[in-house]
């Protein structure tokens, strides 16, 4: 968690709320000022070149047991968005549905007990908003939710000279528990390299539709998803194809609230529809296939799906400019309304 500490007192008015995927364009930036923070701070964290940090911040809003909250700050005629905190959960504990013979060898690997762990992926806010109230406000948040997902325990990593943030941490009841100390290589040879990936076994899917589907699996239990009526869920490909001549498969959507996959009516999964220019070709951003958002709404604080009167999920409309054609932001990322219409 990259972060310089100031306390100052708080004269402006801040508020925090979980972040939905509209908010991933004002995220982008804090995110990547972040990611600045991070390698100044730790030399053997190289960033990449052009890295799109619009895509990263959308995928992480999209993950399982992955939470985010932004930082609002609020002037008279005007709000902005200027930090963000994100935190991901995850059980160390086999899944019950595992095998027995797998879950017998998961707890060969470890010799300590299990925990269900909230893990800080980062939080960054602005220089000028960093305050003992605001940072507070990101934190509170992140603890009510471990809270609510009734974690062991929350793993924080902290720079060495962010000393204000660990004393923050030190009044919320956290304890330090390690000095990590890190030696970079300069591999100017990568071209021979051993391969550190473990080997991972094939498996066959009997209930496999046909060749170019994919199953979808629960991330939690490594199972396969099945529908209502207990068949297997499938993803199948669109009839179109990349300019990469690869194929394309629509996005699932996921509760914001539980993030489970959602179903409809008829038990069917729900899935982001392609986005479609004015001749009806799937835009693509950066040769990645874009899909309609769904809609949100915020009801007493918790974000939720959209839906119209009779129970179908809503999608985000696309922007488009005078001539009819779609709004791309100056990088190139296709512009969406935050509602259907």
């Amino acid at each position: 968690m990259t972060i310089a500490l100031e306390t100052k007192p708080q004269t402006t008015p801040y508020t925090h709320r979980q972040a939905t995927p509209e908010d991933a364009a004002a995220i982008a930036p804090l995110w990547a000022a972040f990611a600045q923070e991070r390698t100044a701070a730790d030399p053997s964290m190289l960033l990449k070149a052009n890295f799109d940090f619009l895509q990263y911040v959308r995928r992480q809003l999209e993950k399982p047991l992955s939470y985010a909250w932004v930082l609002q700050w609020h002037t008279d005629n005007h709000s902005a968005i200027v930090g963000c905190l994100f935190v991901y959960f995850y059980d160390e504990a086999p899944p019950q549905e595992l095998p027995q013979e797998m879950r017998a060898e998961q707890e060969l690997e470890n010799p300590f007990q299990a925990r269900r762990v909230g893990a800080v992926l980062g939080m960054y806010v602005q220089p000028e908003h960093r305050h003992t109230d605001t940072i507070k406000l990101l934190a509170e948040a992140a603890i009510q939710q471990a809270a609510t997902l009734k974690v062991s325990d929350i793993d924080i990593l902290v720079s060495a000279e962010q000393t204000g943030v660990q004393a923050l941490l030190q009044r919320f009841g956290f304890k330090k528990a390690a000095v990590q100390y890190t030696k970079h290589f300069d591999l100017t040879d990568a071209t021979d390299l051993p391969s550190l990936h473990r080997p991972h076994p094939d498996f066959e899917l009997s209930e496999r539709p046909f060749d170019k589907a994919i199953p979808l699996y629960d991330p939690l239990t490594n199972e396969i998803v099945r529908n209502p009526q207990g068949e297997a869920v499938f993803l199948m490909p669109l009839a179109d194809e990349t300019t990469g001549k690869l194929p394309i498969y629509p996005t699932p959507v996921r509760d914001p609230q539980t993030q489970e996959w959602i179903f409809d009516r008829l038990g069917e999964l729900v899935v982001c529809p392609v986005l479609r220019d004015e001749n009806g070709q799937v835009v693509e951003y950066q040769g990645i296939p874009q899909f309609h958002p769904p809609v949100y709404d915020i009801v007493d604080g918790q974000i939720r799906l959209q839906q119209d009167a009779a129970g179908n999920y809503l999608f985000c409309a696309i922007e488009k400019d005078k001539k009819g054609q779609i709004l791309r932001t100056p990088n190139g990322s296709p512009v969406f309304k935050r509602t259907a219409s």
